[in-house]
């Protein structure tokens, strides 16, 4: 069965870097776009930023999963997991980034429940923090963008509270009994004892966004190249960061494709046209180089962790 399911996992991932390749051509990328040195400095900056940021984004997610779980889950075991399943976001549905996750269940030996469980928390946080740092950076223009797009979240919001409504009823009718049995072994993680990792997971995405806008207001700041003032280029780096959510919780739009062009245009004007559209393809291109290398350095780290516990178990 482990073979059977190493097998799979393989073919996914073959399948996953195919289409980060179509994704590429999909682009349309031409080299006169990539010339400015501002530009070239913009997609540097951006993918060995990003990189850093995929890595350490593996450690809210640890932290739920060890609360949850109990176990003291190493973050050399975490990471490989996080960075190769992050690379599955590219195929069709949009889901297998999260699925790819409970690699690790099998890993540890630990309740595929509890893996789940923490990627949900996980997502949860990282929208609730990307939302609260996009709204601060919008500041009054979040009321213009919430009356064109507030209908996609609270359909999303529904949608999302009438899934959760349903697989709670049938987990209740089909796992009663176990489902008493994780409710009390989960309380444990709110204990003061344990709450110091549960409220590292929670308030991680609050760095991590200050840090990813920071980002985000320097490589928007090389593409401008001095069109844009200050204050403009704030609520173009909030605009970009909310257009995440939007893409996030819109179906059949992965990655925010052409929302982000749009809600950006829609706070600075058509006086940017050019600029954004060009930003949103640097940003791209380095979102693609960073999950690649990401998923390259996690690969070597497993590799060189592997002869260590291996000698370890002997």
């Amino acid at each position: 069965m482990k073979k059977a399911i190493k097998i799979a996992g393989n073919i996914l991932m073959i399948a996953a870097l195919a289409f980060v390749v179509k994704k590429l051509l999909d682009m349309d990328i031409k080299p006169s776009q990539f010339s400015s040195p501002n530009v070239i400095g913009a997609l540097a900056a951006g993918a060995i930023l990003q990189t850093g940021v995929i890595i350490i984004s593996c450690i809210p997610w640890l932290l739920f999963t060890r609360s949850l779980s109990g176990v003291g889950i190493p973050f050399s075991a975490a990471m490989p997991v996080y960075t190769r399943s992050n690379i599955y976001k590219y195929l069709p549905g949009n889901v297998f980034q999260y699925v790819g996750r409970n690699q690790l269940a099998a890993d540890m030996h630990i309740s595929h429940v509890d893996v789940a469980c923490a990627t949900v928390l996980d997502v949860l946080f990282c929208v609730f923090w990307t939302g609260v740092i996009s709204v601060v950076l919008l500041g009054g223009r979040i009321a213009e963008l919430l009356e064109k797009y507030g209908r996609n979240l609270i359909l999303a919001g529904c949608g999302g509270i009438a899934l959760l409504l349903i697989l709670a009823a049938v987990v209740r009718l089909k796992f009663r009994d176990k489902v008493g049995a994780y409710l009390s072994r989960y309380s444990k993680a709110f204990e003061k004892k344990n709450r110091p990792q549960l409220m590292g997971g929670i308030f991680y995405y609050l760095a991590h966004n200050i840090l990813t806008a920071g980002m985000y207001f320097l490589c928007l700041t090389l593409v401008m190249d001095g069109s844009a003032s200050a204050k403009e280029l704030v609520a173009m780096t909030g605009a970009f960061m909310f257009a995440w959510i939007i893409g996030f919780v819109t179906p059949g739009a992965p990655g925010g494709i052409g929302i982000r062009e749009g809600v950006m245009l829609f706070v600075c004007g058509d006086s940017f046209t050019d600029k954004v559209v060009l930003y949103v393809l640097v940003m791209r291109v380095s979102s693609v180089i960073a999950d690649v290398a990401a998923f390259a350095i996690g690969k070597l780290y497993q590799r060189a962790k592997q002869p260590e516990s291996e000698m370890s178990s002997t």
